[in-house]
């Protein structure tokens, strides 16, 4: 019986952090003040806001030119588009620059209302990779964790 509650548990804990991801730095646009789009957090920032707006052509004009070639734009939308989002709130952790390379690491605290002992939340951190290209920070590689953050589906 305790295994079934830990697994029940654990899927549960998943799924919020699958689907809780909303995003970055965030609430919307208007409210938040925006780091320089020349900047790898801008652009991680960047990314996750236009994931949290559906706004998915723009998401994926953060991608490298590598991760656009292993994810077509319509399989991108796929998986971006299939996922419901939960409140959730981003902040910067860290960020290293090495030449054209840099991480940027933030924490994820996704809310989640109700449940038997009232509301509850859960923080994780994640690092995503850049290279400049073409004079621009783009996303090399993403923690690895589905939508919003990244996921690309099978043709």
């Amino acid at each position: 019986m305790s295994r079934i509650w830990l697994l029940g548990a654990v899927t549960f804990v998943i799924a919020l952090v699958v689907g809780g991801i909303a995003v970055a730095l965030v609430t919307t646009r208007g409210d938040l003040e925006l780091l320089p789009s020349d900047s790898p957090e801008g652009v991680v920032q960047r990314y996750l806001l236009a994931m949290k707006d559906e706004e998915y052509r723009e998401a994926y004009g953060y991608l490298s030119s590598d991760l656009q070639r292993e994810c077509s734009y319509d399989n991108f939308l796929k998986g971006a588009s299939s996922t419901e989002i939960r409140e959730s709130h981003v902040t910067l952790e860290d960020t290293r620059n090495v030449d054209d390379r840099a991480q940027v690491k933030v924490r994820i605290t996704v809310f989640e209302p109700g449940g038997p002992f009232g509301a509850s939340e859960s923080s994780q951190d994640w690092t995503f990779h850049l290279k400049l290209e073409e004079g621009q920070w783009r996303l090399v590689s993403m923690p690895e964790m589905p939508w919003p953050v990244w996921w690309c589906p099978p043709s």
